[in-house]
């Protein structure tokens, strides 16, 4: 490699070499140039800091899901860790002696400077205020330090100098980001870094900026046009700067500085040719249901209630066949039994509007009430341990990370608001007395990065304090969306999920942990239900149902026999088409019929008149396309039965959905094969992530054993592919790439390198900051350089830009420049009231905002100079439900404005997507062997891929949807 993508560079202080950070390997370089050779031993390391002697490189490291500061000596040797704990020490910087280091870390609540001397002492606070306050550096004298804030009461950052005297003054102040900022030699300027991510419509940019503390003054010094990275700039006694900008080193003043050329050697290992999975597409025979939701014991402990195929069941421990209770084709869900066992509550949107509301059913009688018609749907239902009230949680308007805590007077039919909005928390649990509710929600550590723990929010109904509580400090309770910590009837104690297996703690009336939390499973757990004499909890083991007694630990299994099939349309249909773009070719082939039988194209031949003993579908005077996949979405259950309707509707016959609470994502596969409910085949897997999370559907892993349960997990619920995310150690995503693997399953990643090392098979998305500052895939301004491009082409991987598509304002810009306009488009009528009120949609059907035409990239485009590599780039939209189908339409006119034909874009959402889910054998295409997925469109999607918006008819499966059947409603989901 000849350039690098947002690196630092270092240079020593004798002169002689330069540190770099490429792709988080520490290399070393001659001042003047030349290769650059890796300092051994490290994994993901980042930004090198010389100490005064120049014997030790000091730098952050990310090891076991946190970042520490290390030291190491330039050949590799003397490697030591200086930092410790569950926190993030990073931006590690020398003081003048050589002594100590600085850095920033999250370690006291949010970011703030530390020091830390080499002998590995307590590190010491240097600053406390309660905004984030990061990158340290002290001045040559060692008199004032530096670091940039957040700004006070308003968005943006500031730079401050704090004296020795501990005054402190700002020096500048940006509107956007400011980062790493340089003393000069003589200690009267500072260098720093401002940028500016780019979004929709916008151009990311970045500068390289000087502060002249004595005038008070600060002043862009880049040249034009220079695309800078977010790297550490170093002053030399000349007055100019070493910095790293266009892929390169640089050094001198912006405009006239000298580039000091490098080289940089890589092996990368491209995914290996493994056995894949079979996947059952086309027998009839049994399946057991894997999609088992919110399984419940009754308060006697008796049944469990729980959801699967879209209804409600309930089991009777000891026989293994269910009993269903609800049969129909809406979404039923989160059963919730009242104290005395005689009733049930759930959510539902079979009121047709969209929206999912709460019901009671008598258990006995089968009589059931709906007791809510809120604007918004509303979730986990529990009664009160007097059965008076029911807790649940209610979406904020079109926004699911957005949940407010509700309490139902079942008296007075009164919603009251009990809370602010959290991201997706648990499902309540009550305390004991009825006079706090208890949810897991996301306790972030900071401002400045989206990830925090899994912890219990305390939340008093009497209007006091809400607190924080944890069983582990420094750890994450299990997957968020499924996972509460769950007190039991008595309020002794409390059951939740930690590193993938169930754990006790005894609690004290109020809720709070008086013991030592005992672990009570060496097997997966997830959703623990407390039987009502508080004597056992019957929990969720991947694929089945266990029950466990809290005195002695005894373990039973609870049998669940309930099957699906594959609903297959038996007999044969010839499909005449008048034009027939295969997948494959780039052009279409005239007047051919295709023959299905059952769920197969068993051929493709000219069209021949007078076919009899099939079912003949005209499509002479349209086109048909292979039927299309998403292959980045986040779709929730909570969206209700519509959204394999507006799928279909769209001609997306396939999802990957590549993050997903894995029973809710199971729930779904199932339910749209079978048929229960109109939809496309789900390619579906969990979340795997590291300690620190985000997404509600996450599975925290503190350690090796845990990942090694969440890998099992994968095994059983039998995932199609695996996807780990951004806080995962590189030990355990390797780890992770040889287990899929070793199942038949891809491997999807944020991670470029060093995943592109472990046979990686794809990457989600052009750029993600990951846990680094900004991303090491593209520069701010949106631009892709050597390193990046050739880790790319020669691992093979596959890439899932998710460019533009996930707003809907992108296909509404693009349909208003061919003189159409987004409020015709007919898919809408599917959407319910309250989906067409998103501020997303309404934005984009009134034309308000329209992008840029240059949508905010970079000339040419990631997209473009992927293309022009090779690079395989499979579309997804990385939206959720309010632009599911519409998306990938206008990410195909992207692919087209930025260099593919129409054929080439379609191409990547048939043919390359199914590669990319390793069913090319099976999908993406039609011909021979191939099953019968199909969209019939009016219109020439050859010349104007929008023309794929105009669908007739879609085939999925071999079973027939015409538009029309689409948007009259639910009831094509079939009852059994």
């Amino acid at each position: 490699m000849t350039e690098g993508t947002n690196f630092s560079a270092m240079l020593s202080p004798d002169g002689s070499r330069i540190a770099i950070d490429l792709q988080g390997d520490l290399r070393i370089l001659p001042a003047g140039g030349g290769a650059a050779k890796i300092v051994p031993g490290l994994t993901e390391a980042r930004l090198p800091s010389w100490s005064p002697d120049g014997t030790l490189l000091a730098f952050q490291q990310y090891l076991g899901g946190y970042w520490h500061v290390f030291v190491v000596r330039p050949d590799g040797t003397g490697l030591r860790q200086i930092t410790f704990g569950a926190a993030d020490d990073r931006e590690p910087v020398w003081a003048p002696d050589g002594k100590s280091l600085l850095f920033s870390s999250d370690r006291a609540g949010n970011f703030d400077v530390w020091r830390v001397g080499l002998d590995r002492s307590s590190p010491i606070q240097l600053t406390t205020a309660p905004q984030d306050e990061i990158y340290p550096a002290l001045s040559p004298d060692g008199a004032r330090l530096a670091f940039v804030a957040e700004a006070e009461g308003e968005r943006g950052r500031v730079l401050k100098v704090q004296d020795a005297g501990g005054s402190v003054r700002t020096v500048a102040s940006a509107p956007t980001e400011m980062a790493l900022p340089a003393w000069s030699v003589d200690g009267k300027s500072i260098a720093y870094i401002e940028y500016k991510g780019g979004s929709l419509g916008t151009k990311g940019a970045s500068s390289l900026r000087v502060v002249d503390l004595g005038k008070g003054a600060s002043a862009t010094d880049t040249a034009k046009g220079e695309d800078v990275f977010v790297g550490r700039p170093q002053w030399s006694k000349d007055g100019g700067l070493l910095y790293t900008a266009d892929g390169k080193i640089k050094r001198g003043r912006p405009g006239s500085a000298k580039v000091i050329p490098f080289t940089a050697e890589f092996t990368v290992t491209p995914a290996p040719d493994y056995v894949r999975k079979v996947h059952d597409f086309t027998s009839t025979a049994a399946k057991q249901a894997k999609g088992i939701l919110n399984p419940v014991v009754s308060p006697d402990g008796k049944q469990v209630a729980f959801a699967a195929l879209g209804d409600l069941w309930l089991l009777t421990i000891g026989d293994p066949k269910p009993v269903r209770l609800t049969n129909d084709p809406f979404v039923d869900i989160e059963p919730a039994w009242s104290p005395d066992g005689g009733k049930l509550a759930y959510t539902s949107d079979r009121r047709g509007v969209g929206t999912m509301d709460l019901y009671v059913r008598d258990v006995a009688s089968g009589k059931e009430e709906r007791l809510t018609e809120t604007v918004e749907s509303v979730a986990s239902p529990v009664f009160s341990p007097d059965g008076q009230r029911i807790a649940l949680t209610a979406l904020a308007s079109d926004d699911w990370h957005a949940n407010f805590p509700y309490v139902l007077d079942l008296k007075t039919k009164v919603l009251r608001k009990i809370h602010g909005w959290t991201f997706k928390p648990s499902v309540v649990s009550w305390s004991s007395d009825g006079e706090a509710l208890n949810y897991v929600v996301l306790a972030n550590k900071s401002h400045r990065f989206r990830h925090g723990f899994n912890e219990i929010f305390n939340v008093p109904l009497d209007g006091s304090s809400p607190k924080y509580l944890t069983p582990t400090s420094g750890k994450s309770l299990g997957i968020r969306a499924k996972n509460g910590g769950i007190y039991s009837p008595d309020g002794r104690h409390m059951a939740f999920v930690e590193d993938g297996v169930l754990w006790t703690v005894a609690t004290n009336p109020h809720g709070g942990f008086i013991a030592t939390p005992r672990r009570m499973t060496n097997d997966l757990a997830d959703q623990p239900s407390w039987a009502g004499d508080s004597k056992s909890i019957v929990y969720q083991s991947a694929d089945v149902l266990k029950r466990i007694w809290l005195d002695d630990a005894r373990i039973e299994d609870i049998p669940l026999n309930l099957e699906w099939s594959n609903a297959i349309p038996q007999g044969r249909k010839v499909v005449h088409a008048g034009r027939l773009f295969d997948g494959v070719n780039l052009a279409y082939r005239d007047n051919v019929d295709i023959i299905i039988d059952n769920n197969v194209i068993t051929a493709v031949e000219p069209h021949q008149a007078g076919r009899t003993g099939a079912q003949l579908i005209d499509a002479s005077k349209k086109v048909v396309v292979p039927g299309m996949f998403e292959n980045h979405i986040h779709n929730f259950i909570i969206n209700g039965e519509q959204t394999g309707r507006i799928a279909l509707s769209f001609g997306v016959t396939s999802i990957r959905e590549p993050g997903a609470e894995p029973s809710e994502g199971l729930e779904a596969k199932e339910a749209w094969a079978s048929g229960r409910r109109a939809g496309p085949r789900l390619f579906t897997t969990g979340l795997i992530e590291g300690p620190r999370l985000y997404y509600p559907m996450s599975l925290p892993v503190n350690s090796m054993p845990a990942l090694e349960l969440e890998l099992e997990r994968a095994k059983r619920l039998d995932y199609d592919f695996i996807k780990t995310y951004e806080r995962l150690d590189n030990a355990y995503l390797k780890r992770s790439t040889e287990a899929a693997h070793e199942m038949g399953i891809p491997i999807t990643s944020h991670d470029l390198y060093p995943a592109t090392t472990y046979g990686v098979d794809a990457i989600e998305h052009l750029a993600t900051s990951d846990r680094i500052i900004v991303s090491d895939r593209l520069s701010v301004g949106g631009k892709i350089y050597d390193d990046v491009m050739q880790l790319y082409r020669q691992s093979n991987i596959m890439v899932v830009p998710t460019a533009q598509g996930y707003n809907p304002l992108v296909g509404s810009y693009y349909l208003q420049r061919q003189g159409r306009a987004f409020r015709d488009v007919k898919q809408l009528k599917l959407l319910a009231p309250r989906v067409l009120a998103s501020r997303y949609l309404k934005a984009a059907i009134d034309a308000q905002g329209l992008v840029d035409p240059d949508l905010g990239v970079a000339v040419p485009s990631p997209v473009t100079r992927l293309k022009q590599a090779g690079v395989v780039t499979p579309p997804g939209t990385d939206t959720s439900f309010f632009n599911l189908g519409f998306g990938i339409v206008g990410e195909l006119q992207y692919y087209v404005d930025q260099g593919f034909t129409p054929a080439e874009a379609l191409k990547s959402a048939t043919y390359q997507s199914a590669q990319l889910n390793k069913v090319e054998d099976r999908l993406g295409s039609i011909a021979a062997g191939k099953l019968a997925d199909m969209v019939i469109v009016d219109g020439d999607p050859l010349a104007n891929v929008m023309d794929v918006l105009n669908v007739d008819q879609v085939i999925k499966d071999g079973r027939v949807f015409t538009f029309e059947q689409l948007a009259a409603g639910a009831q094509l989901g079939k009852a059994q």
